[in-house]
């Protein structure tokens, strides 16, 4: 059975759909006054439900992201924003039993020895972005849960997962992932040993899903010297002698003062340019987008890898433009069924999608130039055969050994009016030769 969840009570799902809003005659009545917020959620024919605006200017959030024109699928535990009421979705059919097993508490763990993470984090920042379907999970001051049971922060419906399989907070040093489930849990492939200090780009593998995290980088401390240490200076490496310098003779030493080296002039001080990070690629990318702006960064390209990708001046984004025109978190390029969108994140200076700006969001067809702040770009998404409105076109293999070698050239076509002007010379040159003969013999012939 299918419901929404409000304030600890269930609304059943029916087949016609069920309404929710702030207006009077709504199946699930919200607080408030406001007639625009509406919404309905409905079920298709193989038990999959929808959810969809009922009014065209109806502000919803589905997971933090807001509802477009089209219905958008709704699974499992995804969380519903309307007039600042929240509400779940939930669907006994897929709630599954799994046991739960209780653990230590957070304090306790976050005491535990383990392996410091490879690239450690503040305790700010933090999200999980599901490898799946690109959903964006922040991870709040008080934590995040993930399990089956539809009041976790993150629901996973799966039989693998359990009720409350595990809890992720923050705390001095970066933030602790801690295991609370049967079957266990992996981070980068690895099983997590009860609890674990995550590190940015971690992969969380839990049942059939996978997330990977995401929180501000945290800047090593410099080594200073403990007081009243003196660091003692470097010592080279000694040198194994040579033949040739057993054999030379050791040059006198000068009794003449040794005069220091004048000091080396600074390297000039060359202009800043914004700073980029490109993320490493291992596979094909969904998308790319290139810098096309004059300047020493034009040409750049960042490959996009993910459904969800963050762009934005700080370190905790996906693609990091360190531009003053370019907000902290300034736009989101999310994949989802119906295309390719970009979500301005009430950035300073906007977003702008084929010269116009963004309001909320923007659907991206075709490959158009994008700006963020000051920072214009291309936009061009992977096409393959398989997508709505794309085509590909078959190209003929060629070595490369037929590149390299170039063809014989073809012999050049006679005219056909030089084939007639050779044709009337020969016959001019054979007549002169009959004419020649046969008077040859005339002379011959009076001679006798």
């Amino acid at each position: 059975m299918a419901y929404l969840q409000f304030h600890g009570k269930q609304y059943s799902v029916p087949a016609e759909g069920l309404s929710i809003g702030c207006y009077d005659g709504a199946a699930l009545r919200l607080p408030g006054d406001d007639a625009s917020v509406r919404a309905v959620v409905a079920l298709a024919a193989d038990g999959s439900a929808v959810i969809r605006r009922d009014a065209t200017d109806a502000l919803i959030l589905l997971n933090g992201v807001r509802l477009g024109v089209e219905p958008s699928p709704i699974l499992h535990g995804d969380k519903v924003e309307m007039a600042g009421n929240e509400l779940r979705y939930g669907d006994d059919n897929v709630g599954g039993s799994t046991q739960f097993v209780s653990s230590a508490q957070v304090a306790e763990m976050a005491r535990a020895k383990g392996a410091a993470p490879a690239k450690p984090t503040l305790a700010r920042g933090g999200r999980l972005v599901s490898l799946t379907d690109g959903r964006e999970y922040a991870v709040p001051d008080d934590g995040i849960t993930i399990g089956r049971e539809v009041g976790n922060d993150i629901v996973i419906p799966s039989s693998e997962v359990s009720r409350k399989h595990a809890e992720l907070v923050p705390m001095p040093g970066g933030y602790l992932l801690t295991d609370r489930s049967t079957n266990g849990m992996f981070v980068n492939g690895v099983r997590v040993a009860q609890t674990q200090v995550l590190g940015r780009g971690d992969v969380l593998k839990l049942g059939p899903e996978e997330f990977r995290f995401y929180a501000d980088t945290a800047k090593p401390a410099p080594v200073s010297p403990l007081p009243g240490v003196v660091p003692a200076p470097p010592v080279a490496p000694p040198v194994a002698p040579t033949p040739a310098s057993l054999a030379a003779p050791t040059p006198p030493v000068s009794a003449e003062p040794v005069t220091a080296p004048a000091p080396a002039r600074p390297a000039p001080v060359q202009p800043a340019v914004p700073e980029v990070r490109i993320e490493p690629a291992g596979r094909t990318p969904l998308a790319t987008l290139e810098i096309i702006n004059e300047g020493p960064l034009k040409g750049t390209k960042f490959e996009i890898h993910s459904a969800l990708t963050n762009v934005g001046r700080g370190a905790h984004n996906d693609v990091v433009l360190a531009d003053e025109s370019i907000s902290d978190s300034h736009a989101k390029i999310q994949r989802r069924d119906g295309g390719w969108f970009i979500v301005d994140q009430g950035s300073t200076n906007g977003t702008y999608v084929g010269g116009r700006r963004v309001q909320g969001e923007q659907h991206v067809t075709g490959a158009p130039d994008v700006r963020f702040g000051g920072i214009k770009m291309t936009f061009r998404p992977r096409v393959t055969a398989g997508d709505e409105g794309g085509g590909t076109r078959a190209i003929a293999a060629v070595s490369a050994d037929q590149l390299r070698t170039p063809a014989a050239p073809k012999p050049a076509a006679v005219a056909e009016g030089k084939k007639k002007g050779c044709a009337a010379v020969v016959a001019f040159m054979m007549a002169l030769s009959i004419a020649g003969a046969s008077l040859l013999a005339v002379l011959l012939t009076s001679g006798r």
